[in-house]
Order: C-alpha cells, then sequence, then structure tokens
C-alpha cells in the first residue's frame, strides 16, 4: 500500500508513503489516524516518504478541496515532511504552504530527528 498510517506517538501521526499516492491510499491512511486525531484534539504530521513517486490526479482533486483542507486544519498544528530534495517543491505546493493554518515544513532524508523536533518545539 502507497500510504500507511503508522504510529502516533506523543501527539504525531506518522505516515509512510511509497510509490504514486492515489486518492483511495490516502483516504484510507487517513481516516485508518483519523481516529486518534479525533482523541487527540490537536495533533502534528510527520510524512515519511520512502520511494516516493508522486500524487495521481485523483488525490490532487479530493484533497484541494477547500472544505477538506478547512476541517482538517483545525485538528493539524504543523506538517513535517521527510523526503528527497526533488519532491520539496511539488510537497510545498500539494500541502498549500504557506496558505493553510497547519505549518509545513520539508525536511531531506537523514533530517527525520529534525523534523521531530521541529514538531516538538
Amino acid at each position: 500500500m502507497p500510504a500507511v498510517f503508522e504510529s502516533v506517538l506523543d501527539g504525531t501521526l506518522v505516515f509512510r508513503v511509497s510509490g504514486k499516492l492515489h486518492a483511495d491510499d490516502f483516504l484510507s491512511a487517513w481516516h485508518a489516524g483519523e481516529e486518534q486525531i479525533r482523541e487527540e484534539g490537536s495533533i502534528c504530521i510527520l510524512v515519511i516518504y520512502d520511494g516516493f513517486e508522486g500524487w495521481d490526479d485523483d488525490l490532487i482533486g479530493e484533497v484541494s478541496n477547500p472544505g477538506f483542507m478547512e476541517e482538517q486544519d483545525d485538528l493539524i498544528e504543523k506538517i513535517a515532511v521527510v523526503g528527497e530534495e526533488r519532491w520539496r517543491e511539488p510537497t510545498e505546493l500539494f500541502m498549500l504552504k504557506g496558505l493553510r493554518k497547519a505549518a509545513v515544513e520539508y525536511f531531506e532524508p537523514g533530517q527525520e530527528s529534525l523534523a521531530r523536533a521541529w514538531l516538538e518545539a
């Protein structure tokens, strides 16, 4: 599966993403973590790209819905993404960095501990 809800620790949900991400895979992983989000009240998200190959157009249409983004942003404080440099700009555009309530930062492979520290700060 290209997107997996991996764990929650100290208010941080971890998602591991590989391959090409499709809307149904994203939504399945999101719903798996959504219960934890509601229990925590507000959370941070760590996304780890592991062999990531991009998004399908169906996913972009699904999450670019302003209602989806607004509903989720009320629950999310920060989003950190760890992945190859080539995915930085597309990820920041996809996550609407600077246009949403949740802060979004991108980290390169090997910087997972920095990403976690940023989420905890």
